[in-house]
């Protein structure tokens, strides 16, 4: 990789970390202020909430060192011990949003929230199993697939907090939540597999015959 790419990358992550460290503050002023419905304990659903986010900081913080080619070149045994935690924290992480998904108020949300936590575990499900089966190549995609539905999770609060810029115009409040919940979701999907899968095969389709 040049220069401009491993620029290109640090600033993909910094980023990714500034969204995240806000995404973690929030979560975590969330959790402490909100107040519990009638007949719903403090710790009833509060913990489900709490157990998702801090899931949710190996996930952040080890994504960026695993991604590296230096690390995984130099270092391979800090790179598949990282990835242990990784992925079982991708897992729980995923299972705990699935809870969360089916059980959350807004009606709305609840299918596209229920189902990206699904494709979520699918991911790292098959990640793990690609990596037992040392097919590298499928697990780095897979990977890549469960981070991008890992961070949804990020999209949606920051959706959510510029909600009147980017979705001003539905004037129907729920509607606006079921959009956030759906293009948190469906948005980072269609980038990656953009990147790993359409934008290759329509570079091959489209360039020049070798006749």
């Amino acid at each position: 990789m040049n220069a401009t790419g491993r620029w290109g990358w640090a600033l993909f992550w910094l980023i990714i970390a500034v969204a995240a460290a806000w995404f973690l503050t929030d979560s975590f002023r969330f959790i402490a202020t909100r107040e519990a419905p009638t007949g719903e304990t403090f710790w009833g659903r509060r913990i489900w909430y709490f157990a998702h986010v801090a899931l949710a900081i190996p996930v952040l913080l080890i994504a960026p060192i695993q991604f590296a080619a230096s690390v995984r070149g130099r270092w391979p045994w800090l790179h598949r011990g990282l990835g242990r935690v990784y992925l079982a924290a991708s897992l729980l992480g995923g299972l705990s949003a699935l809870h969360l998904g089916g059980t959350i108020a807004a009606q709305e949300t609840q299918v596209p929230l229920t189902l990206f936590a699904a494709v979520w575990i699918g991911f790292v499900m098959v990640a793990w199993q690609a990596a037992r089966r040392r097919r590298f190549d499928l697990h780095h995609a897979f990977v890549i697939r469960a981070t991008a539905i890992a961070l949804s999770f990020v999209w949606v609060r920051m959706m959510a907090a510029g909600d009147g810029v980017l979705l001003g115009f539905i004037e129907n409040a729920e509607l606006r939540a079921a959009t956030r919940g759906w293009l948190s979701f469906v948005l980072p999907l269609l980038v990656v597999e953009a990147w790993l899968s359409w934008g290759p095969a329509a570079k091959l389709l489209f360039a020049p015959r070798q006749d």
